[in-house]
């Protein structure tokens, strides 16, 4: 069956079972809530179906019993609903369940897509994500091959370390320079801090069980082994922890079913209503929001065991740990959450990936193994330099794949999987540009594959990460030639020779701009050469660049600002930002800073206000029209594209282009004359403000 149909299953079974539950009795009512009535009746309904589909001698009643603290007795009405669930989930495919545990967690994000798509439309209304659906906004299913190549590429390589472990059996295994002392299997531990559903769990311990077993430990004696000593998760959402739970148990007993009635728990916990008010509590303020972010001190002496082990679990140091966290920018989180961000990981602040990038890296041991899936903006974009500084000089990137800018639709984003050893071992990485190869994530698994077998493939990639540091900003440009490399060495950056910078963000377009034909043409201060206070109380409109998309030389002067009062208004939002203010009112060019495509720059002259979404370059001087060219070339297109694959291109970004400067008569008069025909071609329509006439009358 094709997602979307799993999807609907999924978001049309929450809604029917909440709006079922709401219309309870009253007498039932008072004992559990329809939001809470519903999620435990679709996840009863879906570990039916899954216990039924993969243990069919099972008594599956008896296997709830056991599991009441995953599964805790309902209303007697409740069975109506859950047999609802489980005759929905049913149509699913029979080969979809057999064995396959993890499609609970993906079911349960599907559940949840509903309250995810309210939580970023209210974006748009500048709604930021409140803490009760930052579980469902952040919650990301990670797809089955990325978690193996991962899991293979940390746990596998600690395995790699012990005698007797033939890696060779190992799918997505990438073979690096090895220097590190084995250890045993049973002393190796492994976290993943943002567990969701619990899939990265479920194949590691499928990893664990194949190394157990390779020794000659028993199933049984593997499984409790696995359970007790090796793996570790953590999540913020309490029902995410149950259904992580309820698939160790799960993935044990297909090995050792006589586990289940041993009532053995995996170290599984989140951190919910780990606060109880008291000041002994007063570190776990937020712990629901913050989850593993927080650093506990230990030992812990609060009020509760779960907040005890949660404290222990978030203090000790780990062999492997692998994660895919969750991506929010500083822009969408709550006011609670950016104030914990901003204080505690300062210089991570700029998205929750970054920040837990961090925080993982402090739960590695120093010789440790870590692996992510993240947005790929961490490579390249100006806010992420800190980051890449400390990967790059105190880390050792060892593998990295880098996937097309769509492959993975489910992100949102264009996402990198990158596995690393938690010091800096010398040795370089190996990274694979998947970039040019479009059809989803099947088509990217298969060109992964192809490459393992042939290095010579021509998107396989050995580089140090000490080149990185000869460009400005360090970006992870593992591919450029060392010709490139050079250039970027020997000539001076455009930053240090002009002044690329970012503009505004007034926080409320909709109330400050206008096109220009919206308002009296009379009102629009055109040509300023400077703003005077006093003078926009009479005359409050300003011309605004603000991108526009992909048009070189000339054009997309279509935005006015209110600046009344010398934007006081504006001044006055605490969101908004007033930026560069001395560059107001001088020439000038200026690009999109998020593109669908291709950079291109335009020239303006003086009398514009200027937006983050319409960066601009100043101080130019007789310089104006070579950069202009430069910045409009196939040479630029090609290094900078290839600098920043993101298509969001920041005012520090174009800083760091290499630029070597000599006066060209010829180059200035080319540069003038594609300027003036890209004018009078954007003229001629009557959307600019100097339209006249149309060529055609």
């Amino acid at each position: 069956m094709k997602r979307a149909s799993m999807k609907s299953i999924a978001a049309s079974l929450r809604e029917r079972l909440v709006s079922l539950a709401a219309l309870r009795p009253e007498k039932e009512a008072l004992l559990i809530d329809p939001e809470q009535l519903a999620f435990e009746t679709f996840f009863r309904g879906a570990a039916l179906c899954y216990m039924e589909h993969s243990l069919p001698a099972a008594d599956t009643e008896e296997l709830f019993m056991l599991m009441q603290d995953i599964f805790p007795k309902l209303p007697d009405g409740a069975k109506t609903y859950t047999g609802i669930v489980y005759g929905e989930l049913s149509k699913l495919p029979r080969e979809m369940w057999k064995d396959n545990v993890q499609l609970i967690g993906k079911l349960y994000q599907y559940y949840n897509s509903e309250r995810k798509e309210r939580a970023f439309n209210a974006l748009k209304k500048n709604i930021k994500i409140s803490p009760e659906d930052l579980p469902a906004a952040t919650q990301i299913f990670t797809p089955e091959w990325i978690v193996k190549y991962m899991t293979e590429n940390t746990l596998g390589r600690m395995f790699a370390r012990y005698s007797g472990y033939d890696v060779s059996r190992l799918e997505y295994y990438v073979p690096t320079e090895e220097n590190a002392a084995g250890v045993p299997a049973e002393s190796i531990t492994f976290i993943d801090p943002c567990m969701g559903s619990g899939n990265i769990l479920v194949y590691a311990f499928d990893m664990f069980m194949d190394m157990y077993r390779s020794q000659g430990v028993s199933c049984r004696e593997a499984a409790e082994l696995i359970l007790s000593r090796n793996l570790f998760g953590l999540d913020i959402d309490s029902r995410m922890c149950r259904i992580a739970s309820f698939a160790l148990i799960m993935r044990a007993a297909s090995y050792a079913p006589e586990i289940i009635k041993n009532k053995l728990r995996p170290q599984l916990y989140d951190t919910e209503g780990l606060y109880s008010g008291s000041d002994a509590d007063e570190q776990l303020r937020g712990s629901e929001l913050y989850g593993a972010l927080m650093r506990p001190v230990f030992p812990y002496e609060g009020c509760g065991d779960k907040a005890s082990m949660v404290c222990g679990l978030l203090n000790r140091s780990y062999d492997v740990v692998v994660t895919n966290p969750p991506y929010m920018s500083s822009s969408n989180m709550s006011p609670q959450l950016l104030d914990f961000i901003k204080k505690n990981y300062s210089d991570y602040r700029a998205d929750l990936f970054s920040a837990f990038m961090v925080r993982c890296m402090e739960l590695a041991k120093p010789d440790g193994e870590l692996g992510f899936l993240t947005p790929y903006v961490w490579m390249f974009i100006q806010s992420y330099e800190k980051l890449r500084r400390l990967i790059f000089g105190k880390k050792s990137l060892e593998t990295l794949i880098q996937l097309e800018y769509s492959a993975f639709n489910e992100a949102t984003v264009p996402v990198c999987a990158f596995t690393m050893r938690n010091r800096n071992t010398g040795a370089g990485g190996i990274y694979f540009r998947l970039t040019d190869f479009r059809g989803g994530l099947e088509v990217q698994r298969t060109r992964f594959r192809e490459a393992l077998s042939h290095k010579d493939c021509g998107y396989v990639y050995e580089r140090s990460a000490d080149d990185f540091g000869k460009i400005p900003g360090a970006p992870a440009a593992y591919w450029l030639s060392s010709r490139v490399y050079g250039i970027y060495e020997s000539c001076p950056s455009l930053g240090s020779i002009a002044a690329p910078r970012k503009g505004n963000s007034t926080s409320d377009n909709s109330r400050f701009l206008r096109l220009w034909h919206e308002v009296d043409i009379n009102s629009i201060n055109l040509g300023c050469r400077k703003i005077i206070r006093e003078e926009t109380r009479k005359k409050r409109w300003f011309p605004y660049n603000k991108g526009g998309g992909y048009r070189k030389w000339y054009g997309f002067n279509y935005y006015i600002t209110d600046w009344y009062d010398d934007g006081a208004e504006i001044r006055r939002i605490p969101t908004a930002v007033v930026a560069n203010y001395r560059y107001f009112m001088r020439p000038g060019l200026t690009w999109s800073t998020l593109t669908s495509g291709r950079f291109s720059i335009r020239a303006f002259e003086e009398g514009y206000i200027f937006d983050n979404g319409g960066c601009c370059i100043f101080d130019l001087g007789e310089k104006k029209l070579f950069i202009c060219g430069l910045l409009n070339s196939k040479v630029f297109e090609y290094l900078f594209g290839q600098l920043n694959p993101t298509l969001n291109f920041q005012s520090g970004d174009v800083a760091r282009f290499p630029v070597k400067y000599e006066y060209s008569e010829e180059a200035d008069r080319i540069a003038g004359d594609c300027i003036a025909i890209s004018r009078e071609d954007y003229d001629s329509f009557e959307t600019s403000r100097d339209f006249k006439r149309h060529p055609l009358i």
